[in-house]
């Protein structure tokens, strides 16, 4: 397995310090600088295997060992990353990313190769004092389940809503909002990128309501927006942010 993770040596730092300090330069209000890792799985294992996801397919049932075994492997060398980034004492937060963690495989199998990793990753931040962030991009209503009653998470994105994800607010806020903080979730193409300046603005508005209460809620999109996005609906989401949304 080393041939395909190979266990990290050293962190340079010199220019996460330098974006810092950009970043700390360029605005008045507190910011907030974080790093990322990933997590095990098959949303990064398609990668390494000729045949992507159904070459996955076949050995989740034929050769579960391996993929275990490359699980294992593939942990070790995040957990050391992660020690080298709270060594560095630079960040304020860890984003986990695993794009489709659920969408490319099934509960169970999330269960069983990708949840372990971020049991550990989170844990260990929590133990250091810096909090976490997950981000998983479609399918996410499980996943938002098994973090909030098992892990040490503190927030999680872009929370789709169907047919890309399965999230709605109000569901995942009644859900795990009283241990989870949320972050979305503002669809991206029927209302970011065609929708109107005014539709945009009642969008948000409805996400505070259906989030907000109690705090723990950032407004945000459905992960990306498109190239073409009007400036004016990204403006548009900050506004209400900055007239509606504080508590």
């Amino acid at each position: 397995m080393p041939y395909i993770y190979r266990m990290p040596v050293g962190y340079g730092t010199e220019s996460a310090k330098r974006m810092k300090a950009e970043l700390l330069a360029a605005f008045d209000e507190e910011v907030a600088f974080g790093t990322a890792v990933g997590f095990t799985g098959f949303q990064g294992w398609f990668y390494q295997f000729q045949g992507d996801a159904e070459t996955l397919a076949y050995l989740a049932y034929d050769r579960p060992d391996l993929l275990d075994e490359l699980a294992a492997w593939q942990e070790k060398v995040l957990l050391k990353q992660v020690e080298m980034i709270l060594d560095a004492r630079l960040f304020d937060y860890l984003l986990l990313g695993g794009s489709g963690a659920i969408t490319l495989c099934s509960p169970s199998l999330f269960d069983r190769y990708a949840f372990p990793s971020i049991q550990k990753i989170t844990r260990l931040c929590k133990q250091a004092g810096l909090p976490t962030m997950l981000h998983c991009c479609g399918k996410q209503m499980h996943l938002l389940r098994r973090c909030a009653e098992d892990s040490d998470l503190n927030s999680v994105n872009p929370l789709e809503i169907p047919p890309m994800g399965d999230c709605t607010l109000a569901e995942a806020k009644q859900l795990v909002g009283h241990k989870l903080s949320l972050m979305g979730n503002l669809h991206t193409t029927d209302l970011m990128l065609r929708g109107t300046v005014e539709q945009v603005k009642a969008a948000a508005r409805q996400a505070i309501d259906d989030a907000g209460q109690g705090g723990g809620f950032l407004l945000s999109t459905g992960d990306q927006c498109g190239r073409d996005t009007p400036d004016a609906n990204l403006l548009a989401m900050v506004e209400v942010c900055k007239t509606y949304g504080k508590y």
